[in-house]
């Protein structure tokens, strides 16, 4: 068998031996006859094998099947033939993908004293060439194996790490370690330089960004922690890779800028900044990630962690796992169909639901079922994969859930025939390495990523999120405004593209916060003048609201440096809340239009405001959730009875879930959201 990504109609499908499969599948950390029949039943055809002998962050092994790494090349292979032969029996035509876990052993800690655990401590032992060759020993063998005796059935193989196998340094802290600081002497050239204390490391969360001169060793730490965890990531893909001779695709959890937001600084301590080489890696086929745990309640409109469109411009296919907490989850211990009904598997559930803060529980099988369809509309106009997670079994025992399970695989397959291609207008830019100048604990990037997704998500447009790194990659004539979140630090490239390609042709630029501020050499309020056409100061008292177009934005708290509009030439649109001065501003040139704001964290009324003047379409009125691209046009709204979504052109279209057909009038239509929030009319027949 052989397995490959390839793009059809403007989507990367997974493809086997020639023939394209629908990225619909089925994952548990407790798979059994049970729940892996029901699924196969209902259609699904992807199932997740996960071989691990570790235990989880919740103090339950992982797989109930046990070890196969017992020692330095001894591997024992009984507990994954067990698996496989009850993959085979609930589901005898089925893919699998193999999850292989390669997080460091008890045996191999204690035979090599001084060293830490991977799971939790990710960074401090990554560096350790033994633990890399022994793993990558490990790699090749069980691929060997497991291809010999069942390479028609698998599909592909997840390599998993780090902490909750996400590849997350979790717990160290970018603290020193022995390993660790011999690492990176050798990174840095100099056997003397020592890891930056703890004191060095964490500035005041008011400021905003490091010293370049005076932490310029700090940066270069942060640089070095990164690519050490996303180059131990790529070194395990390439031996993947090598021993599956390319014929198979491989993937792994990684990437979660737009996730990764806590007070900590856990962005830079997980080490996910790296991603751009990951998402750019020939040994990477597919990135999987969780949907947001911050956007997944019942009224939430659902988000992705990563650039998921800069992911399909390097032909990766993205994976988005639907792990939320069914409304059976809470009495899932009680259901008599359990198999799984160890001692450690039931404390794992208590532990889920008690010591986990978890409040994405549906209640009820109506909101498991239209949280369901929210996701499954999502992945349709993101043109992603997805697997339904029953964690610890027993999510999804119920004849309500599955017949829903076997209508949305049945809708997948329909919508895979389609030509499908992306519909926005609007293009957001995420950057990556202005980020390392950026002070950890400022909690800026939570405030102008991570919680910009939801009112991006309610401008009523859809938009494609693109790595900064992808800047040449878009083809700019596709939109007509682009945003950038983070482009604290701009490269002489980046630079003479934004003013020579992007502004131009009608379009608009929409740039935050002290953008092209920052590099290597210091800070330069007059280079963002200049990339703004706007005369800027500083505010001498640090400002963090801005009241615009009837709405209120900006931060928990102020931050240095606040930058405030002086030019008088600029058309005012918006001012800061205390001091009065001007905080969000446009210029009209002759062919583009620039929208400057001092601050982020931009509410959705001001957003699709400067859209609709920059000529984007708007679907839908008053921050509902849309999903959409060229095939399809969803909404998401469980706060009225209708919702009036407005076409590009008038015509009679299906709705997916119920089957009804609605004509257009003056392009507008208006759907019963109040029956079901979920709808989503097909647009291509």
């Amino acid at each position: 068998m052989e397995t490959k990504v390839v793009k059809k109609g403007g989507v990367n499908h997974i493809s086997v031996d020639g023939k394209i499969i629908d990225t619909v599948a089925f994952k548990s950390f407790r798979p059994t006859l049970n729940n892996v029949n029901d699924f196969y039943k209902s259609g699904v055809r992807i199932f997740h094998a996960f071989v691990s002998g570790l235990k989880s962050g919740i103090k339950m092994p992982y797989s109930a099947y046990g070890e196969v790494w017992f020692g330095e090349g001894d591997y024992r292979f009984e507990n994954f033939d067990r698996q496989m032969e009850m993959f085979i029996e609930a589901a005898p035509d089925a893919y699998i993908f193999i999850n292989l876990h390669l997080d460091v052993r008890e045996w191999w800690l204690k035979e090599n004293p001084g060293n830490v655990d991977s799971f939790t401590h990710l960074s401090q032992i990554a560096g350790n060439e033994k633990w890399r060759r022994d793993t990558e020993d490990y790699i090749r063998a069980f691929i060997k194996y497991a291809e010999e005796k069942y390479g028609d059935r698998i599909i592909g193989y997840w390599l998993l790490g780090g902490f909750t196998t996400e590849w997350f340094s979790a717990k160290d802290h970018e603290e020193s370690h022995p390993v660790k600081l011999e690492a990176f002497r050798k990174y840095m050239g100099d056997p003397s330089v020592e890891i930056p204390s703890k004191e060095e490391r964490e500035k005041p969360s008011s400021q905003i960004f490091l010293d370049p001169i005076k932490d310029a060793l700090l940066i270069k730490y942060r640089r070095f922690h990164a690519e050490l965890i996303s180059g131990l990531v790529l070194d395990f893909c390439r031996t993947a890779k090598e021993a599956l001779g390319y014929k198979k695709i491989v993937g792994v959890f990684f990437g979660y800028i737009m996730e990764l937001a806590f007070k900590n600084g856990s962005l830079w301590n997980y080490g996910h900044l790296d991603l751009d080489r990951v998402n750019e890696s020939p040994y990477v086929d597919l990135i999987a990630t969780p949907s947001s745990y911050k956007y997944r309640q019942y009224d939430d409109g659902t988000a992705y962690m990563i650039l998921c469109d800069s992911l399909a411009l390097h032909q990766k296919a993205y994976f988005a796992s639907f792990d939320n907490l069914t409304f059976l989850t809470p009495t899932a211990l009680e259901n008599p169909r359990r198999l799984c009904n160890d001692p450690e598997t039931k404390d794992a559930m208590i532990a889920l639901q008690t010591n986990f803060v978890r409040k994405d529980l549906l209640n009820t099988r109506e909101k498991t079922i239209h949280a369901m369809r929210r996701e499954m509309m999502h992945r349709f106009a993101s043109r992603c994969g997805t697997w339904w997670f029953d964690m610890l079994e027993g999510w999804y025992y119920d004849d309500g859930l599955m017949d829903e399970i076997s209508s949305l695989t049945a809708h997948s397959a329909e919508i895979l025939k389609k030509e499908r291609n992306s519909a926005s207008e609007i293009c957001v830019f995420v950057s990556t390495d202005p980020l390392y100048y950026v002070n950890k604990l400022s909690f800026i990037n939570e405030e102008c990523i991570c919680q910009q997704r939801l009112a991006l998500s309610r401008i009523g447009a859809p938009f494609d999120l693109v790595s900064m790194s992808d800047l040449k990659n878009v083809d700019a004539d596709q939109y007509k405004l682009f945003i950038f979140l983070d482009a604290y630090s701009l490269t002489e490239k980046e630079r003479d593209y934004i003013n020579g390609t992007l502004k131009k042709n009608g379009r608009s630029v929409l740039l935050i916060g002290a953008c092209d501020y920052i590099n290597k050499d210091g800070v330069s309020l007059e280079r963002t003048s200049r990339l703004v056409e706007m005369e800027l100061g500083l505010l001498e008292k640090d400002e963090a609201t801005v009241r615009a177009m009837n709405s209120v934005y900006g931060y928990e708290e102020p931050k240095n440096p606040t930058i405030y509009i002086k030019d008088g030439g600029a058309i005012p649109l918006g001012r800061f809340a205390d001091s009065r001065k001007c905080a969000l501003a446009k210029k009209e040139e002759k062919d583009y239009k620039i929208f400057y704001s001092a601050l982020g964290h931009i509410s959705d009324k001001v957003l699709r405001d400067i859209a609709r003047e920059s000529g984007v379409h708007i679907y839908a009125e008053d921050g509902v959730f849309t999903y959409i691209d060229n095939c399809v046009a969803g909404v998401y709204n469980t706060s009225a009875e209708t919702t009036t979504l407005i076409l590009k052109e008038d015509g009679e279209y299906k709705e997916l879930f119920s089957g009804k057909t609605y004509k257009t009038e003056n392009c507008k239509v208006t759907l019963p959201t109040g029956d079901s929030p979920s709808q989503m009319l097909v647009l291509k027949k």
